[in-house]
């Protein structure tokens, strides 16, 4: 205000009056009502013009879009006909699921139309394989279900996004086949070079047969593939391939956030970053990773996923540097003096390398700022039990405008059983552990019960958690990483009573073996002593003879003296 009323600013340091000329203040503001703003002083105002640029209306969104959308599938003559089909089917989803999810609900229900220019995109990448109007709808109904199913929190929600995918399918394509649209909607590069939709089982195969060459060169950590798990891959997987893509992924912890994106990484060749921030951590050490970060994405050209956990922020500052860059490829401030000069230099390297002519540093800054938008991709990840989660949209905008949120909140029962069933695959229960015939049977019905069980007790604690929270507002929070530690915990337990069972029936064994063998020997050692014993009455039987023998002798030699 005071620059627009005084025509100028107070110089502190040099005690002067700094006058300004020939310059225009042009403000492009959010409403005061948006998460995080602040309404401007009619003090201010009152030296400003208003104009208000709202969001286009559903007439404008369909101009717009049905412009893009006819020339985008002039690559496939057979589809032309369906863009004013399609263009409808996706103002009319976008209108519908923009006035059921407000930011009251969540902090993070912001739609606005880059949903349907990342819908636009998202198709165009994936057109030229399709023949078919069941191919256009099946893909159409993915994306939706990528960029406006992935977010929602609640199941009903989720069910409620599904029915209007089915209903407005079924409104604007009429003719199309409904099995087009059996689910789950899975599409993937990794069966076919084409984007195109595959199978669950072919996609567990392969993802499981990547995983063990992941396991030997990157992470020795083990990974469930289980239902959910395939479609969390293949969610950060379409965002890591597209350009600006960047990730918000939300969930309990151990749900396998950082896991996936690091595997997902892996096989798109990417680089990935994570700072290591600990006591000592500061934020200039955090300006100082930024700065390497950015000049490997933008001078060395490196595919880099920077992974940043909110754990990593450590104050305000660090949340305001990563907002910068997510909103425009660069965080004002970060190069000044020898920094920039390094960058400058870095800069000119990378544009001969790239055989551009670029002469101005306004021209090397502008190249470096557009290859580090074409190769940073940031993954945001978060947990919603975090009470600073809401928080986040106040402080960081860009983090819900920017970025493809995908929820994964938490396993559901039929997640838990399949980790269960996998983790537990070593042990072997015996028959005598279980009373009822019918479970008895089987080796593999003995197994689901003690899965069963296990996922039972999880959940039953879950249930009394949420009623200690109504009767004595308080909570201990359980998550699927407390599910895995119980899983490991039981399993280690059973091994290390195994094999102390396996231990003292060895020794009991071979103490039974002594037994057996020390008998055997008395049995022999008996025989021998019967025989020896026979020997000795025989012998004994004949010394007695010659005894009786010698002493008549002797009676007859005295008889005859």
């Amino acid at each position: 205000r005071q620059l627009t009323e005084q025509k100028g600013f107070w110089k502190t340091n040099e005690k002067q009056w700094v006058t300004l000329e020939k310059i225009q203040f042009v403000g492009a503001c959010n409403p005061p009502t948006d998460v995080g703003r602040h309404p401007l002083t009619p003090r201010f105002l009152r030296h400003t013009p208003l104009i208000l640029v709202d969001f286009p209306g559903r007439d404008s969104l369909v101009q717009i879009y049905g412009t893009f959308n006819r020339a985008m599938l002039k690559k496939v003559p057979a589809l032309r006909g369906f863009a004013d089909q399609l263009t409808e089917a996706m103002v009319e989803f976008y209108t519908r699921s923009q006035q059921r999810f407000t930011a009251d609900m969540q902090p993070h229900y912001i739609y606005s139309p880059r949903e349907l220019t990342r819908w636009k995109y998202a198709l165009n990448e994936a057109l030229e394989p399709l023949e078919t109007l069941e191919d256009l709808v099946r893909l159409w109904a993915h994306e939706a279900l990528r960029l406006f199913n992935d977010r929602l929190v609640h199941k009903e929600e989720q069910v409620w996004c599904e029915q209007l995918v089915d209903e407005v399918a079924r409104k604007c394509f009429p003719t199309c086949d409904p099995k087009c649209l059996e689910r789950p909607i899975l599409f993937s590069t990794y069966i076919n070079k084409n984007y195109v939709s595959c199978e669950q089982e072919s996609l567990r195969e392969y993802i499981q047969a990547r995983l063990k060459t992941f396991y030997e060169e990157e992470l020795s950590v083990q990974i469930v593939v289980f239902d959910s798990v395939i479609e969390h891959i293949l969610r950060i997987d379409r965002v890591l391939k597209q350009p600006l893509g960047h990730l918000l992924l939300v969930g309990a912890s151990g749900v396998g956030k950082t896991t996936l994106s690091r595997f997902v990484s892996w096989m798109n060749n990417l680089q990935v970053f994570q700072i290591k921030a600990g006591k000592n951590y500061s934020l200039n050490d955090f300006d100082a990773d930024l700065r390497d970060v950015m000049k490997r994405a933008g001078c060395k050209g490196e595919k880099l996923c920077f992974i940043f956990d909110e754990s990593n922020v450590l104050s305000v500052a660090f949340m305001e540097r990563m907002n910068a860059l997510l909103a425009s490829g660069e965080v004002p401030g970060l190069y000044e003096g020898e920094e920039y000069l390094a960058l400058m230099n870095a800069c000119k390297e990378a544009a001969s390398r790239e055989n551009k002519m670029l002469d101005t540093e306004e021209q090397l800054y502008k190249n470096f700022v557009k290859n580090v938008q074409r190769n940073l991709h940031v993954v945001f990840t978060m947990n919603p039990a975090n009470p600073d989660f809401s928080n986040r949209g106040a402080s960081s905008p860009a983090l819900f405008n920017r970025c493809v949120i995908d929820w994964f909140g938490e396993w559901s029962k039929e997640g838990l059983w399949q980790v269960a069933k996998e983790l537990t695959l070593t042990i072997d229960p015996p028959e005598a552990a279980f009373e009822k015939a019918s479970v008895r049977e089987s080796i593999e019905t003995r197994h689901a019960c003690i899965v069963n069980t296990i996922v039972y007790i999880h959940r039953t604690i879950k249930e009394i958690n949420a009623m200690l929270l109504k009767q004595a507002k308080r909570y201990n929070y359980i998550t699927p990483r407390d599910f895995l530690d119980f899983i490991r915990h039981f399993v280690d337990l059973h091994h290390e009573k195994k094999q102390t069972l396996e231990d003292q029936q060895y020794h009991l064994n071979v103490g039974l073996d002594k037994l057996k063998e020390t008998e055997e020997q008395v049995k022999q050692l008996q025989v021998s002593l019967d025989n020896y014993k026979a020997c000795l009455l025989y012998t004994s039987d004949a010394a007695d003879d010659l005894l009786c023998v010698d002493l008549g002798g002797r009676r007859i030699i005295k008889k005859k003296k």
